[in-house]
């Protein structure tokens, strides 16, 4: 019996680390033909799970292209129709602008004649998933990528530090290694603007999920207000918003994109009611 070959592990990685990425590894021996990229983290990456929303998709027989953002950039993936792939084409078809998406699947490195990397992502593995699915990925995409950024902190304070050295200290064999390539790779890379972009990607979310219930007091407010059909008077949500502590100008931005997303309409000047 011939065993089957053994998939690569598939990397959680922000989509600042993979855009940021410059260097193209060409393997020699068993793994000749394969590449590799190196991201700034020292991540070795051919696969990758990724999760974000889908802000835009195009959709053709042969072809569908899709853009997913997870508030550190954006993915861009494409998934064709024939190969062993194709179901994963089919699951991206069914979701629509808007929706929350995670995915498996492998990257396509593409460098330039002027020297520009283009990083394109083909699905394996296409699934819905929720808010609280894609806090999940988000919080541990932050980890790796910040255990990563300690590590490699400790390998730049010694150009003879090495992997005993740093597995001393606490760190995986992963990281270990990562912190490694990094040094070697990335020297001039601005590690700290990747830190408070990847701490921001978490902030953004704790946002998210403010303005979720926000939008949830104001939906709850126009409705029990809206007594005699005639639509909720706006005074009357700021009565039931501004003693929970939230601003007028939050309370009108809300307003704003509940109406944009058709979950309320303005009945008459400054009278509300939910659909």
């Amino acid at each position: 019996m011939i065993a089957g070959k053994r998939r690569e592990p598939a990397k959680w990685i922000l989509s600042k680390e993979l855009k940021d990425t410059s260097v193209i590894e060409e393997t020699q021996g068993e793994e000749q033909g394969k590449r590799y990229i190196i991201t700034p983290l020292g991540t070795r990456v051919k696969r990758v799970i990724i999760a974000g929303i889908i802000t835009s998709s195009n959709v053709e027989d042969n072809l569908t292209k899709a853009t997913v953002a997870d508030n550190s950039g954006a993915f861009y993936v494409s998934a064709f129709a024939s190969g062993y792939n194709a179901d994963a084409k089919f699951a991206l078809d069914s979701l629509e602008q808007g929706s929350t998406v995670m995915l498996m699947g492998r990257v396509n490195p593409f460098k330039t004649e002027e020297g520009v990397f283009y990083f394109n992502i083909n699905p394996e593995i296409v699934v819905r998933t929720d808010s609280p699915g894609l806090e999940m990925w988000k919080s541990r995409a932050v980890w790796i990528s910040m255990r990563k950024i300690y590590a490699i902190r400790e390998a730049f304070k010694s150009e003879d530090g090495d992997i005993n050295h740093l597995s001393g200290l606490g760190y995986s064999v992963e990281e270990s290694e990562c912190a490694l390539r990094a040094r070697k790779y990335y020297h001039d890379y601005d590690f700290q603007e990747f830190s408070k972009i990847a701490e921001s990607v978490l902030k953004f979310s704790q946002e998210d999920s403010k303005n979720a219930e926000l939008k949830d007091l104001i939906l709850a407010a126009i409705r029990k207000n809206d007594i005699d059909g005639k639509g909720c008077r706006y005074e009357d949500i700021l009565s039931a918003t501004l003693s929970d502590g939230v601003e007028r100008v939050q309370v009108d931005e809300i307003l704003n994109t509940l109406g944009s997303e058709g979950e309320i309409y303005e009945v008459s000047l400054k009278r509300f009611k939910a659909i």
